[in-house]
């Protein structure tokens, strides 16, 4: 037999390994946006009356995320609970009259929380979870709180971010809440992140994106994020938000929902309130502390130099306190 040249034998040789490998080579490795797409689903409300979107991301112990508003779509809450998703699977979802789970402009103006809660119920019925972990943003704990006042008894822990105190809203409250957040838009610092950015300009002068990067950054932004250079890391508003949901449940909720000292007593679960120092809403968490001093399973972990949107100011903190919440409801052994 007529043998081959070393030449030709070693580039053959090389040509089938590289041949082989390119086979045994792995596909890559799914990102976040494939991971949400690839795990997406409809449920059914149970009037029938509209379809919520969810997803899901991670392992472990299921928790099941609440985005604010209302009105808003659960996108921007990712990257705060992607850094815990190797201990817990994340399931969000948009809640009903939100963007991804849209319902007609009538039945748009006839949300509710007590719709809102229902869903929620429906959603932990579908997902087969006899107790459930709540971990909710903003406008969002709201519905956690009416959840856990609607249904006890299926509620293994809360972690609210970023959350409103547990009480009914008073004038003076509100006062002072409008005050906190106008101070936090006319911040110096918003005109020096403008000027740094190029868009402190006459809005004639910008593109279309530039006006609409100009609009959030005097008018939205600056209430949600203290440290004003990592703006863009900010997401949601705009497209990703439904004003009139937002108006409907705001406009029909008693504002006794958050009230939970009854409940609370009656079902103890484990509480973990994240609450940043600078959160216009309340700041440090300072008006969860007269509860918290007569129930033990209120723990308030207060986020430095941390806004509305705690996580994108104080990664590291809001990754610790979200673990250590998440991991006490976890471990939570109320029958």
């Amino acid at each position: 037999m007529r043998r081959i040249a070393k030449p030709v034998a070693v580039g053959l040789f090389l040509f089938m390994a590289a041949v082989a490998s390119n086979f045994a080579r792995p596909a890559p490795a799914p990102d976040t946006f494939d991971i949400l797409q690839q795990n997406a689903w409809d449920l059914k409300t149970s009037d029938k009356e509209a379809s919520l979107y969810i997803t899901e991301m991670g392992h472990g112990p299921t928790v099941i995320v609440l985005h604010g508003g209302p009105g808003q779509d659960f996108h921007y809450l990712v990257d705060a609970v992607r850094p815990n998703s190797g201990r817990f699977r994340f399931i969000l979802f948009d809640q009903r009259g939100s963007v991804l789970s849209p319902v007609s402009e009538a039945k748009t103006k006839a949300l509710t929380m007590a719709k809102l809660v229902d869903d929620l119920e429906t959603l932990r019925l579908a997902l087969g979870e006899g107790k459930v972990i709540l971990m909710a943003h903003s406008a969002g704990n709201g519905l956690a709180m009416a959840y856990y006042k609607a249904h006890p008894d299926h509620v293994k822990g809360l972690v609210l971010a970023d959350s409103q105190p547990p009480g009914v809203e008073t004038p003076e409250w509100d006062k002072a809440f409008a005050a906190r957040r106008d101070a936090q838009i006319h911040r110096p610092e918003v005109q020096t992140t403008l000027a740094a950015a190029g868009l402190d300009k006459d809005p004639a002068q910008l593109t279309p994106r530039q006006r609409d990067e100009q609009w959030r950054l005097t008018h939205l932004i600056p209430m949600d994020v203290y440290r004003l250079k990592r703006w863009r890391r900010f997401e949601g508003g705009g497209a990703w938000y439904n004003a009139d949901a937002a108006e409907a449940i705001s406009g029909a909720t008693d504002p006794a929902v958050c009230d939970i000292a009854g409940v609370l007593a009656a079902h103890p679960v484990p509480i973990t309130v994240i609450d940043g120092d600078h959160d216009f809403i309340d700041p440090s968490g300072a008006g969860w502390r007269s509860l918290a001093a007569e129930h033990p399973e209120i723990r308030i972990f207060p986020l430095k130099n941390a806004g509305h949107y705690s996580w994108i100011d104080n990664p590291e903190g809001f990754d610790r306190s979200l673990r250590a919440g998440l991991e006490r409801a976890a471990a939570s052994s109320r029958p």
